[in-house]
């Protein structure tokens, strides 16, 4: 290595097809943990959610919907609140994660916002979101904006999520008569 002094070769670890390969196959379907960022009746980000799990389903994915109704706000309970440790071990079960806002005033819910803050940033020195596959998703009332899903992305980012480059982003999710976003 004498082209590049600064580097030490025990340091740069080559890779092959062999290290490249996981440590073990998994032997069950993807978990996939689904959040939205909506308490209404009819919440369109729990719609676009639902159908998102129909559609992981039925492509093999074990998928899971958390409820955020009775989630406390962050900080205003301890983490042995039973909403935050349920969102909690859902999050540990996942490999995948799918998240789903509304845009309201530019910008992802509380809602949203109070999910991902109770997943933890650290377990040990380790974030336990770290490496898992991240889908970001958005409805909006208005025209098509894309807000929240940046916003999303960006959260997953700091979690050290793999953010997929798809998104969606449903405008006008109130004209959708059957039931369903999509």
């Amino acid at each position: 290595m004498t082209d590049f002094p600064a580097l030490e070769a025990q340091y740069l670890d080559t890779p092959t097809l062999e290290k490249l390969a996981p440590p073990r196959i998994s032997t069950h379907p993807p978990r996939i943990l689904l959040l939205y960022g909506s308490l209404r009746e009819r919440s369109y980000s729990r719609l676009l959610t639902e159908e998102a799990a129909r559609i992981l389903q039925r492509l093999g994915a074990e998928t899971r919907i958390f409820d955020p109704r009775d989630l406390p706000l962050p900080d205003s309970v301890s983490p042995d609140h039973p909403k935050v440790q349920e969102l909690r071990a859902l999050s540990m079960w996942s490999e995948g994660q799918v998240w789903c806002s509304p845009e309201r005033h530019g910008a992802i819910t509380g809602i949203m916002k109070a999910q991902i803050d109770w997943i933890p940033l650290e377990v040990g020195s380790v974030r336990p979101t770290q490496g898992r596959t991240l889908a970001v998703m958005q409805v909006s009332g208005g025209s098509q904006s894309f807000n929240a899903v940046n916003t999303l992305r960006l959260l997953g980012r700091w979690m050290r999520m793999i953010t997929i480059p798809n998104q969606s982003s449903v405008a006008k999710a109130f004209r959708s008569s059957s039931g369903t976003v999509a």
